[in-house]
């Protein structure tokens, strides 16, 4: 006959009474695989023991109990928690809890939940009650009300630390407000909350994602004489930022300052500066690079080449640029859209539509080439984008080769390139005004 819940409570009372008079008549772990096959008889859930566990002060078993239920794969539920905050009157508990909720997207309940600690349990949330909440929102993105708590912290008298300070920045960040994290930021400061490493890297990152590169270089020099260390990501994305503005002697520097701090340049760090300087006409220089990156074991890539050929092209050193190609293809690197690209522009450009034709009919070929690129291959399904075709119609039509053009727009159709409103524009310059 199987055990019901009456049998239930009286086997687990008469195990209390024991142990308040400090007869204890099973070891724990008895009474745990106790509690377990009644659970199994389905006298009631295991939950239900918290209570009596908790008013018997004994934390441990508790633990063990909610510890059981993961093994056993019994998820515990709301009002397992419920009885562990009210037996555990203690303010990790509570915080333990508001994060959780906080993690998964309950944040009106962990807000619920912290309004109830004093009232109820006469407990003050602390800094990390807030940062749990704050971080909750900011996630969500309700940055308003996330800075609402923070001027709660204030008034109530909990300091907030670097750790608030971060997850507002992160956050106004995060959501396309960095003027006003910056504002934040420098608020904090003149109250003599000192950000980190954090912080720092935080706001260099969006501000580099904008292009201001005035705001970047300013945060980088702060960072550095607040004592702040940056990591290989912040010197890699200011590099990146300085020479996508063409600012090439400081991007220089900062490559010094990277080595000096013990880090190395990847292959990303490199690729800028190497493009960096063929676009100020500095090619000796993107020599200089690519040397130092192959002395330093980092292989050039399709990238590196593409920007060697791209500022050959621009300048009319045919010659250079198909040397270039050939270099990249002896490399074992695949030329791209993107060289063939430049190349077919370039001669398109210079009035050398011959050259420019026979470059994107050799796209097809295989004899140096593997067939799995992304390069044009059309027996092999891999085809030119739109922007090697408005290559292709800019050069048409600066040399007036109107049929040509409409035998490339078949082309470009039955290939199912779809074209763009470069094409149309190159397109209708034909017609008559």
């Amino acid at each position: 006959v199987p055990p019901d819940e009456i049998t239930g409570y009286i086997i687990f009372s008469e195990l209390l009474k024991g142990d308040r008079k400090g007869e204890r008549n099973l070891s724990e772990e008895d009474t745990i695989n106790l509690v377990f096959k009644l659970g199994k008889h389905g006298v009631f859930p295991k939950t239900i023991w918290l209570t009596p566990f908790g008013r018997n002060g004994d934390v441990k078993r508790m633990h063990t109990l909610v510890a059981d239920m993961k093994e056993n794969d019994i998820q515990p539920r709301v009002v397992t928690f419920l009885i562990l905050i009210n037996q555990l009157s203690d303010v990790i508990i509570y915080n333990t809890v508001i994060d959780g909720l906080c993690k998964v997207g309950r944040q009106e309940e962990g807000l619920r939940l912290m309004d109830r600690m004093w009232p109820m349990k006469g407990l003050a949330p602390n800094v990390f009650t807030y940062n749990c909440l704050i971080d909750g929102l900011c996630k969500c993105g309700d940055i308003e009300k996330g800075k609402e708590l923070f001027d709660q912290m204030n008034e109530v008298g909990v300091s907030p630390n670097v750790i608030t300070l971060n997850i507002l920045v992160d956050g106004m960040c995060r959501h396309g407000r960095i003027n006003g994290a910056l504002n934040f930021f420098s608020g904090m400061q003149g109250n003599g909350l000192k950000g980190n490493a954090v912080t720092y890297t935080t706001l260099i990152t969006a501000y580099c994602d904008i292009d201001h590169i005035v705001k970047v270089v300013d945060l980088f020099d702060q960072m550095l004489a607040s004592g702040c260390s940056p990591d290989a990501s912040v010197y890699h994305r200011l590099i990146s930022g300085l020479c996508k503005a063409g600012r090439m002697d400081a991007a220089s520097n900062v490559l010094s300052k990277l080595k000096e701090a013990g880090f190395r340049p990847d292959i990303v760090c490199y690729n800028s500066l190497v493009r960096g300087f063929c676009k100020k006409n500095m090619v000796d220089k993107a020599y200089d690079i690519i040397k130092e990156m192959e002395e330093a074991g980092v292989k050039p890539d399709s990238v590196s080449y593409n920007s060697l050929i791209a500022y050959f092209c621009q300048n009319g050193n045919f010659g250079l640029a198909r040397e270039a190609m050939e270099w990249m293809i002896n490399e074992s690197h695949v030329p791209t859209i993107a060289t063939y690209g430049a190349l077919i522009h370039a001669y398109g450009s210079n009035g050398n539509i011959k050259e420019a034709m026979k470059l994107f009919n050799d796209m097809s070929s295989t004899s140096k080439i593997p067939p799995n690129t992304i390069t044009y291959n059309i027996p092999k399904g891999v085809k030119p984008n739109s922007d090697t075709y408005n290559a292709m119609f800019k050069g048409l039509k600066e040399n007036n080769l109107l049929e040509d053009a409409f035998r490339l727009m078949d082309a470009m159709i039955e290939h199912a390139c779809k074209p763009d409103y470069i094409t149309m524009e190159i397109l209708t310059g034909w017609l008559p005004m």
